[in-house]
């Protein structure tokens, strides 16, 4: 069966490429997104730190697996959302992350 609902949503791991010194540690955490009509998706500029951030902040619902510099996890939070999208690997982790998802593609060859 076929389920049409309002407002989707799909939790997926969310895998970041962090630099570290020397390369590069991947760290994984837990989004859930709120899928959007192409058409509000179109109406965000992607290429721009802000319009990445503005499609993000609205497709995202919540982040798990997070934690703070002392490695203590943290409740979700807009602040802990708006921290993490700060970081430019977190924000294209997400994007790549949704995209994928909703497209269905494997990345890679």
């Amino acid at each position: 069966m076929f389920i049409v609902t309002d407002e989707p949503t799909f939790t997926h791991d969310v895998t970041a490429r962090v630099p570290v010194d020397g390369g590069f540690a991947e760290e994984t955490f837990k989004a859930t997104f709120r899928v959007i009509d192409p058409e509000e998706v179109d109406s965000f500029v992607l290429a721009t730190t802000e319009g990445a951030a503005a499609f993000l902040k609205r497709v995202i619902v919540r982040l798990d697996g997070i934690a703070d510099a002392e490695k203590r996890p943290v409740e979700w939070s807009d602040q802990v959302r708006d921290a993490v999208l700060r970081l430019p690997w977190a924000r294209s982790a997400l994007a790549r992350t949704y995209f994928t998802a909703i497209s269905g593609a494997k990345t890679g060859n």
